[in-house]
């Protein structure tokens, strides 16, 4: 009886009261693992994982072919961010029960959040070859999504919605990919008919929260923001509503509430390794009530906020004692060069290091020094040196371009055809060093035979791989032509003259300003020239031809 009364009160949601039933059956049945179960159960759903985890793991020794105890565990390291563990746990349940589809489709969930996007197709493929689902298929189409495929994600999406008509999350999506194609009418009226037919208040926030980041999207950041605060007076803890307000206070440079609302961020999807980073110290964060000394700064995004977000050390520097800054692999080499009196340790590595006393995410500095940003203090030549080979320079003036974003979902919005520069390719008093970390071959050698000429001076550096390489051909370079990626970080990082091509509003990140900022704060080097109206290249290129000339 008493086991039923547990499962009626877990039916019903009434947690609380299941807690303090179990609590009490096993002051007298210490040893009843069906007790220990449910116990892990309400901790599990209490988000409790590390707390759960123990009771699971005492049924397992009894029963390691328990699936209930076999999902749930993988649930918990799901939860706890612990990948490995949880797909382990879930392949266990794949063996136990083959003709289940939620471990398989769980272990392509895991892939997904670690982007392992090929591993996460398969499983999420073996999961629907046992059941065809919508909640698969719907994971599937943002896999793809996520991959830059995103016809193939509407397939997915679609597919979805026809196996279950009622699944909202997937005619979300849908509205999701019309935002990715700047489709902002379609979308918006995909979201009034989910917020008009469906009556689950998570859908409708859902819809709202896209909403508000079209609103966003097309600079209307005062909108945005009103919409985004009446979410989180229904919805409090609501993280996606908070970073989006976070975005738009970045824009509009109210830094103070900005800063505020970008603590939101643990929590968000895309950024799983800050959260990893963050739940493992076992040490304080930083903040002004601490001594600056021995604190560990760690990057949190991909490689150009990283190095944005280390203006703020940039001008910090000095107040701190014995600090250390995990980054990138990649850009350890880049940042050991310009700061060498700090320790630069690899980000993902963390765990293994100790030699701290507090920590503080790089993403986390601004609400501490925002009011040390300004021109003037990082204003600094940065003199550097890299240790790849870099070509020798023969004309007067050497120039950088780099012209595409590699970013699955919006990198198009912000990139260029190289042909577009033919009028500065031609120039034959400048020589030219292509800066591009994607193979575009097909492009250049079409360019090239357009204008009858050899366009870029050859060098043996992987622009993708070797960010030292890159600093070193930048340094060497009297000014660059680029679009907002991550040389134009590099570029700016070093004070070298940079003409950065930025579209009107979509596809544009928060550190490059608003349309009429005629510089960038951040780096006092670059040069922002924009576009007039959405998708406008010409209006862009035609600044960009007289800032070349007057620059010549």
């Amino acid at each position: 009886m008493s086991e039923q009364e547990i499962l009626n009160l877990l039916k019903n949601n009434k947690f609380i009261e299941a807690k303090q039933l179990v609590e009490n059956l096993l002051k007298t049945e210490t040893e009843n693992l069906t007790y220990k179960f449910y116990y892990g159960l309400i901790l599990a759903n209490d988000r409790k994982y590390k707390e759960a985890i123990p009771f699971f793991e005492e049924v397992l020794l009894a029963d390691r072919n328990h699936y209930d105890s076999n999902f749930n565990i993988a649930g918990c390291y799901q939860g706890l961010l612990i990948f490995d563990k949880a797909i382990e746990s879930y392949k266990n349940c794949s063996k136990i029960d083959v003709n289940k589809f939620e471990p398989y489709h769980q272990i392509g969930v895991c892939y997904r959040q670690l982007r392992e996007y090929e591993d996460s197709i398969i499983f999420l493929n073996k999961a629907l070859e046992i059941s065809l689902n919508a909640k698969s298929l719907y994971v599937l189409g943002n896999v793809y999504r996520e991959n830059g495929q995103l016809e193939e994600a509407r397939k997915f999406f679609t597919k979805s919605i026809s196996v279950n008509k009622e699944f909202t999350q997937s005619k979300l999506s849908i509205a999701n990919l019309e935002i990715d194609n700047g489709n902002y009418d379609q979308a918006s009226k995909l979201l009034d008919e989910i917020i008009q037919s469906d009556n689950s208040d998570r859908n409708m926030i859902s819809a709202q929260i896209m909403i508000g980041y079209i609103l966003k999207s097309k600079g209307e950041f005062e909108e945005a923001i009103r919409i985004n605060k009446d979410i989180l007076e229904k919805d409090p803890k609501n993280i996606d509503a908070s970073y989006n307000i976070s975005q738009c206070y970045l824009f509009t440079k109210d830094y103070e509430k900005a800063w505020f609302f970008h603590e939101s961020r643990y929590n968000l999807q895309n950024l799983v390794l800050l959260k990893q980073i963050y739940e493992s110290f076992n040490k304080p964060k930083w903040d002004l009530s601490r001594p600056k000394k021995n604190v560990l700064f760690y990057g949190e995004q991909g490689i150009g906020e990283q190095i944005i977000y280390s203006q703020f050390f940039e001008t910090v520097k000095d107040q701190f004692d014995n600090s250390t800054i995990a980054v990138n692999e990649k850009l350890i080499p880049f940042f050991k060069k310009i700061y060498p009196n700090t320790k630069i340790i690899n980000y993902k590595k963390i765990f293994e290091y100790s030699d701290y006393d507090y920590h503080l995410p790089m993403g986390s500095m601004g609400l501490y020094f925002q009011k040390n940003i300004n021109q003037i203090n990082l204003q600094r030549k940065i003199s550097y040196s890299s240790d790849s080979k870099i070509p020798d320079k023969i004309k007067k003036l050497r120039c950088g371009i780099s012209w595409k974003s590699t970013n699955k979902i919006f990198g198009n919005k912000k990139s260029i055809e190289l042909n577009s520069f033919k009028n500065i390719l031609s120039n034959e008093n400048i020589e030219f060093i292509n800066l591009q970390y994607s193979d575009e071959t097909k492009e250049i050698n079409q360019v090239e035979k357009d204008l009858d000429k050899k366009i870029f001076v050859e060098h043996e550096i992987d622009c993708f791989n070797d960010i030292d390489g890159v600093a070193g051909l930048i340094k060497s370079c009297d000014f660059l032509i680029t679009v907002s990626n991550s040389n134009a970080h590099i570029s700016g990082k070093l004070g070298v003259k940079t003409l950065l091509l930025l579209p009107y509003n979509d596809g544009k990140l928060w550190y490059w300003g608003l349309n009429n900022d005629r510089d960038i704060v951040w780096y006092p080097s670059i040069l922002p020239i924009r576009q007039e109206s959405v998708n406008n290249w010409e209006s862009c290129l035609s600044k960009l031809y007289k800032e070349f000339e007057n620059y010549l």
